[in-house]
């Protein structure tokens, strides 16, 4: 069950503008499809997708399929082309595989979605629940075999990469120091390579986010909001 917490307004109950008819099953689910396809940073050769629960049982009724597709196309929740997204992403000749699972749902929510894409040289998953007026929340990202594990809702900025940890903490402390609150670090390493999510108190301002990049080339940055 979601926590009030999880919520910044009142805007994130009644839900975003939006296409489609529920802001779990449409709206939650782009936001899920675009957090995928920011972390992966380009847009698919593949796209695989398995649902849990509720989402498993309802997702061609509710058009989930449409608007986990449409974020991945990178299109937000507004967009009219969300509706024909499936169609678009084939024209792309985009590979998509839709998998209802058996049993509790992997995210510990009913409206779970796990996300697989591929690019030529990145594989990344990303499970993520869709708790309510388009809100979502964020359980685990995998970028080509490291992981992270979560349980938050956005904004979130990712920072990727095979540096020494020691430059991921100079990072992250350059981003302190220039006023960014951060209320957590997740860290995780795997073969040299680390991922660390910072859950943040506001989106980074877009002016520090280009500065970071520039100072740390060598880090992938996925803001998550």
């Amino acid at each position: 069950m979601a926590r009030t917490s999880d919520y910044k307004s009142a805007f994130d109950i009644i839900g975003p503008i939006m296409i489609g008819p529920s802001s779990s099953h449409t709206a939650g689910a782009v936001r899920i499809g675009l957090a995928s396809r920011q972390i992966l940073g380009v847009e698919p050769v593949k796209v695989s997708i398995s649902y849990y629960e509720s989402f498993a049982e309802t997702h061609l009724g509710h058009g989930t399929d449409l608007a986990l597709i449409a974020g991945i196309l990178n299109f937000p929740t507004e967009d009219p082309r969300v509706k024909d997204s499936i169609d678009i992403a084939k024209e792309k000749g985009i590979q998509i595989e839709f998998i209802e699972e058996k049993g509790p749902s992997k995210g510990e929510h009913p409206n779970t979605a796990l996300v697989r894409l591929d690019s030529e040289h990145k594989h990344i998953e990303v499970c993520g629940n869709s708790i309510g007026g388009g809100t979502i929340k964020l359980r685990s990202i995998h970028i080509n075999g490291a992981c992270a594990l979560l349980n938050h809702t956005l904004p979130i900025l990712v920072l990727y990469g095979e540096q020494p940890v020691g430059e991921f903490n100079r990072c992250i402390n350059d981003l302190a120091e220039s006023g960014l609150q951060i209320n957590e670090e997740i860290k995780s390493q795997k073969n040299n390579k680390y991922i660390v999510a910072l859950h943040l108190h506001k989106p980074i301002k877009p002016a520090l986010l280009q500065n970071i990049k520039e100072k740390y080339p060598q880090i992938e940055f996925s803001n998550l909001v």
